[in-house]
């Protein structure tokens, strides 16, 4: 028996997907932002400032709404030179390895990115022209890299649970 695609999974266990969409929506949007910022500049001589304030906080939500995706995906960075030498039964236990790092990796980077969040809290940080708090942006984010762990657990447990023969054709 093979293993199903990864787009035959329900919806609910495919987070990437719904957030890649939302990151999309929230490009689109800074897109119109930036073209009505050109258009006031070009016709009423009157730049928006506030639309790079807009684009601090929105720009890290997106780009981390697209992580548990790639996730999903397979399309992390990875080395494949030396398992394609060693050949899939002993090539398995590296991409193990390497999955389980990247988990540990994603722990680590939400518990800096929920200290960041809570630094700019408690500093109250903002935006330089419309003075907006950027702690809910980084709070975002942290909260989008946790889910990016839960992700990546699922991944480790599917490439320690599929058998080397299902896991390499």
């Amino acid at each position: 028996m093979s293993a199903a695609p990864a787009t035959a999974a329900p919806a609910w266990q495919r987070p990437g997907a719904a957030l890649a969409m939302v990151a999309l929506v929230i490009l689109l949007g800074n897109v119109g932002l930036i073209f009505l910022d050109v258009l006031a500049r070009w016709l009423l001589r009157a730049p928006q400032s506030w639309v790079s304030d807009i684009g601090q906080i929105t720009y890290p939500v997106a780009i981390a709404c697209c992580f548990p995706a790639a996730l999903e995906s397979g399309h992390m960075i990875a080395i494949r030179f030396l398992g394609e030498w060693l050949g899939p039964r002993r090539a398995r236990p590296l991409d193990v390895i390497g999955q389980v790092a990247l988990a540990a990796l994603l722990v680590l980077f939400t518990w800096k990115m929920f200290q960041r969040a809570h630094s700019d809290w408690t500093g109250g940080f903002r935006t330089a022209n419309i003075s907006l708090r950027t702690a809910p942006t980084w709070f975002v984010v942290a909260a989008l890299l946790g889910l990016c762990v839960f992700v990546q657990a699922r991944v480790v447990w599917q490439a320690v649970s599929t058998p080397p023969e299902a896991a390499h054709g």
